[in-house]
């Protein structure tokens, strides 16, 4: 299966573009959507935790209890970094592991929040990934999930699928020119249309995006497979009817982008 190293992109992210201000939006975004004022008192599994932005954010919103594991061992390495840089808390622990591993998931105690922003379709068994990290949320407990919206159009989500094996089979340079031509004709191009600076929004994306970052973002994007998607009503049908949870709060997507869910496992579940 091509899989894009998810991990060395967010290496270079730390290195690159890490900063509080970043961690801030983070904690922001995820307060919001969550609709809590805190998160003291909470055990957050960050699942898929990638550059381990979020995982510290919980931490710094006072979580209890802090797991975050990965399949990528460099995104690990990012996590643990977050980690040593608030001296190896001992409520805060980071591991390797896989949501489609049954034993590995067996072992992980069910947590109030399940967090998994972008990850699950990245699996290559989306469906079976819900359902296993579904099974790790506590009764009355919270499960916010982002997947990739399913457009059908001529340029949706089977041609963006096309693009991504091309990216991840070409050499360095044709990377990079994928890359300029990208941001030219999503980015600059619709900006000078709208007469505003394109460069403008390149800097500010962090400060509209959950801290993340413009470049690292355009690379998961053009790289991210295995890459599936879902509509709204295709993700809620599954959740509500399989898994028993109801929907709490929603960010559905105009495009291709992630649309966002956060469900409450009722506590008959």
């Amino acid at each position: 299966m091509d899989r894009f190293p998810f991990g060395k992109n967010w290496e270079e992210f730390l290195e690159r573009y890490f900063s509080q201000e970043r961690v801030e939006q983070a904690k922001r975004s995820l307060l919001e959507f969550l609709e809590l004022p805190t998160l003291e008192g909470l055990y957050s599994l960050d699942i898929g935790c990638g550059s381990g932005l979020f995982s510290l954010a919980a931490y710094e919103l006072g979580a209890s209890k802090i797991i975050s594991f990965d399949i990528d061992p460099f995104s690990v390495r990012c996590c643990q970094r977050l980690w040593g840089m608030k001296g190896n808390p001992k409520n805060w622990e980071v591991m390797e592991g896989d949501i489609l591993n049954e034993a590995f998931v067996s072992k992980l105690e069910p947590a109030d929040i399940v967090y998994s922003w972008g990850v699950l379709h990245h699996t290559g068994n989306m469906w079976k990934a819900i359902e296993r990290a579904g099974s790790l949320v506590k009764p009355g407990g919270l499960f916010y999930i982002a997947l990739y919206n399913k457009r059908l159009e001529r340029k949706g989500s089977r041609y963006w699928l096309k693009v991504k094996k091309r990216y991840n089979k070409s050499p360095m340079i044709v990377k990079r020119i994928m890359e300029l031509t990208h941001i030219i004709r999503y980015t600059i191009i619709p900006q000078v249309i709208r007469l505003k600076n394109p460069f403008e929004y390149v800097k500010n994306y962090d400060k509209t995006s959950r801290g993340m970052g413009f470049y690292t973002d355009l690379k998961d994007w053009l790289g991210g497979l295995p890459y599936e998607f879902a509509t709204v009503c295709e993700v809620f049908r599954f959740c509500h009817k399989k898994l028993g949870f109801k929907l709490k709060n929603l960010k559905s997507a105009q495009g291709l982008e992630n649309n966002e869910f956060l469900f409450v496992k009722t506590q008959g579940q």
